[in-house]
């Protein structure tokens, strides 16, 4: 990819590191901002719920309501609104001013992976759609690894207000290079409510959507809390956890090669060990807190197999609806944050009953759940018809 065509893609690549660095941010702050704050560890963990509950359910009202905006107008409209409320996240002085920044974000976020995709491949040179969409991927994935590690650093160092004014920063250079650099997208996008009711029959879709939910909502229900856990359970230093965090984000590229290599030809394997392993991860975690070097290879196992699950089942996906694939997408988009805005509800209960060292048990006991209908999906919901119009 040259000229014109690599600037607005590797744009949008950097965009997508600093919106998933933002989503994941307070995850590794939990312990900072809720002593500063003077609130819970539970009550400030509903700054993670809150954000994907507005995820999940403005995603399909935003694009609606924008789909007829030019792309480039959309795309610094969204940026725009997102540094915005990292502003105000940095100036926050009490819980609501914070959960309100939030919600902001959480808003510019729906939009933003309502469309990034579909506009990369757009923008993208003629043969070249696919490093288009795999670098957007990259960014993901490289936020996961340095971003919130970095994010925690930053907070550690400074003050958590600094990390949202840190991103906010990055994000307002991203805008300047999009309305310098951005081309013009004429938006011709054909998206139709009308078309959910033909979605919601494919049965095949609908095993996938509910695996995706219950082993998000069992992954959240102890990643969620697992800046305490190390801290207060494994009884890791603050810069130890900060590795092992990294640790975790590296095990999702070893995910991601493993999956480029091994799939479709070992199809039923990757889809059991994504499955059945972030179950089986949820398990040991209490099990693993017993020293650093268990529970980073905890991390590391817990990693590839939550990676591998969203890899997989996007590709499951991907060929159980092939028509109107970007509403399937966008619904699974949305579905996934109702597992992450679960999962740390569950999770802030059982802090308050069972314990901070019991969520990876309630947590595996949902993905176990969700284990069990990737089984039956494997044995017989691939071979689902799709019932007819």
């Amino acid at each position: 990819m040259k000229g014109k065509g690599l600037l607005p893609v590797l744009i949008l690549t950097v965009a997508a590191f600093v919106f998933n660095t933002s989503e994941s941010a307070p995850i590794g702050l939990l312990t900072d901002i809720s002593a500063d704050l003077g609130i819970s560890e539970a009550r400030a963990g509903f700054l993670i719920s809150a954000y994907a509950w507005v995820v999940a359910i403005m995603s399909l009202p935003l694009i609606l309501v924008c789909s007829h905006l030019e792309y480039k107008r959309l795309m610094t409209g969204i940026v725009g609104l997102f540094v915005a409320s990292h502003v105000v996240s940095g100036l926050a002085t009490g819980y609501w001013m914070l959960m309100f920044s939030r919600m902001g974000v959480a808003c510019a976020h729906a939009l933003f992976w309502a469309v990034a995709t579909p506009v990369a491949v757009r923008i993208s040179p003629k043969g070249k759609q696919a490093l288009a969409m795999s670098l957007i991927m990259t960014g993901t994935s490289v936020a996961q690894i340095v971003g919130m590690p970095m994010g925690r650093m930053i907070g550690l160092a400074l003050g958590w207000r600094m990390t949202f004014i840190c991103i906010g920063a990055l994000a307002a250079v991203v805008l300047v290079f999009m309305i310098s650099a951005f081309p013009r997208v004429e938006n011709d996008t054909d998206f139709s409510i009308g078309e959910l009711p033909r979605i919601l029959r494919n049965r095949r879709l609908l095993a996938i959507y509910a695996i995706v939910i219950l082993l998000v909502t069992g992954h959240f229900v102890a990643y969620s809390y697992i800046e305490p856990f190390m801290l207060q359970t494994a009884g890791l230093q603050p810069g130890t956890i900060t590795v092992v965090l990294m640790v975790f984000g590296l095990a999702g590229i070893i995910a991601s090669a493993i999956f480029s290599k091994g799939f479709p030809a070992r199809r039923t394997l990757l889809t059991l060990i994504s499955s059945a392993g972030t179950a089986l991860a949820l398990a040991l975690l209490e099990i693993s807190a017993a020293s650093l070097w268990s529970i980073t290879a905890l991390c590391v196992f817990w990693g590839i197999a939550i990676t591998m699950m969203n890899l997989v089942f996007q590709a499951e996906l991907m060929d159980a609806e092939k028509k109107a694939t970007t509403v399937a997408m966008a619904l699974y988009s949305g579905l996934f944050n109702v597992g992450i805005a679960a999962g740390p509800m569950i999770g802030g209960w059982a802090l308050n009953g069972p314990g901070l060292a019991r969520t990876g048990y309630i947590g595996a006991a949902i993905a176990l759940a969700g284990s069990a209908v990737s089984v039956w999906f494997l044995l017989r919901g691939r071979n689902l018809e799709v019932e007819s119009r």
